[in-house]
């Protein structure tokens, strides 16, 4: 057994036991196994299948009826959010029962968003206080971070060595990737001081990481990232935030190979790149399906009517398999029809409300971390959002993180506000 399984070992049962004293641990716990799932790690495929994520979301719901009533009181919470998951999901299964072209793999995307729907109620509900949410930020962060360090290690060209749930190839990592990047950037320019540090020593290896992954989306995310940071920051942390996004542009510069630069040049040569225009055949071919069938032809629809719809290749896809749509819009438009849609929309527009809120009432609480972390947020969302244009998201889970942590930032703030002799603890 190698060093490294005795050390995930030893962290996820660790987090397992703390997990039983307060169940914010188990969201932590859940993140970390997430970024660090066994079946997917070189030094795990030896491990028994104990069903990781699955024991940690047990054991947090189990903590949950033992210390329920040991819970810091929250004034006014709201978890309204929700809904729009519970909603997505109930109208998967309508479409799967109903309409569903392949109804076995389109109840598997059911039963998937009815384990997130359970697993990002636990995430909005169990974090109550600064230091649950930031330890619960650092978890997914540290995560992130050894992903870079991965692929600096074992990673190629297009080949990361690294793989994680529902993201199992180079484009949904460094997407994810990208989308958290915020968070590192924004801690390196105004963090403390351990956090400038870590950060910093970070950021080459996530820059490494996207360059490696040689994905136009992702790098597209991380340009607009910057560019919002750019835009939203104001005072003197407009003018850091220009600091870093010009230390970025060095760190590409020192960092992007051949390789890397010869891919990002067909973003705008797209008609002589023979993937860029598969693109527009296979979203041609999505709208065609959703005029035809405007409630949605369940999970994995496309790909099962693909060689129908995208005649222009018929032939590519004969030899190297389906291609799925390649627009995580575009995607719900054709599994879950226009009523999916609406709700995904809806579900976005909330949660970016939400975070918009943070950084409106920031100012009436001690904690500069409100407005921070609700930046980072926003800018995290919009940048794998801006990525799904061109890759299929929609199952990404960080999507749905960063709404969940985005409702208990802002119960945490209320309370405060609600709260005003409660000191700061930052």
């Amino acid at each position: 057994m190698s060093l490294t399984t005795l050390i995930f070992l030893a962290l996820y049962f660790t987090g397992l036991f703390l997990t039983f004293r307060h169940p914010y641990y188990g969201i932590a716990t859940y993140i970390f196994e997430w970024h660090n799932h066994p079946p997917y790690m070189w030094w795990g495929r030896g491990l028994p299948d104990l069903r990781w994520s699955l024991l940690v979301a047990l054991v947090t719901l189990i903590s949950l009826v033992i210390n329920y009533k040991k819970l810091k009181q929250l004034r006014s919470p709201d978890y309204a959010w929700i809904f729009w998951l519970v909603a997505m999901t109930l109208w998967m299964f309508v479409v799967s029962l109903l309409f569903a072209v392949d109804p076995a793999e389109s109840f598997k995307k059911v039963d998937i968003f009815f384990k997130m729907t359970v697993q990002i109620f636990l995430m909005m509900f169990l974090v109550r206080t600064v230091e649950h949410h930031r330890f619960v930020i650092w978890t997914m962060m540290f995560g992130v971070a050894n992903f870079g360090r991965t692929a600096y290690q074992r990673g190629s060209n297009r080949d990361l060595g690294v793989t994680a749930p529902n993201a199992t190839e180079e484009n949904a990592i460094s997407a994810h990737v990208a989308a958290i990047t915020g968070f590192f950037g924004l801690y390196f320019l105004m963090g403390k001081k351990w956090e400038k540090i870590v950060t910093f020593l970070s950021l080459p290896f996530l820059v490494n990481l996207v360059i490696l992954a040689n994905s136009r989306a992702s790098f597209l995310a991380m340009m607009i990232i910057g560019l919002l940071a750019l835009l939203w920051l104001k005072g003197r942390m407009r003018y850091r935030a220009i600091l870093g996004v010009v230390l970025g542009g060095v760190l590409v510069l020192m960092l992007g190979n051949e390789q890397f630069w010869a891919r990002q040049n067909t973003i705008t040569e797209y008609e002589e790149e023979g993937s860029a225009m598969s693109r527009f055949y296979l979203w041609n071919g999505a709208l065609k399906m959703f005029q035809d069938h405007p409630m949605g032809l369940g999970g994995d629809g496309f790909q099962a009517m693909a060689m129908q719809y995208v005649p222009e290749l018929v032939e590519v896809m004969e030899k190297r398999g389906v291609k799925t749509v390649h627009n995580t819009f575009l995607l719900v438009l054709v599994e879950w029809g226009f009523v999916g849609t609406f709700i995904f929309f809806g579900m976005i527009i909330h949660a970016l409300v939400i975070m918009g809120r943070i950084r409106r009432d920031a100012k009436h609480t001690p904690h500069y971390r409100f407005y921070i972390d609700a930046v980072a947020m926003q800018m995290g969302i919009i940048g794998i959002l801006a990525a799904g244009l061109f890759h299929n998201r929609l199952y990404s889970e960080v999507v749905y993180w960063f709404a969940a942590f985005s409702v208990a930032l802002r119960n945490i703030q209320v309370d405060y506000i609600l709260t005003p002799e409660q000191e700061s603890s930052v």
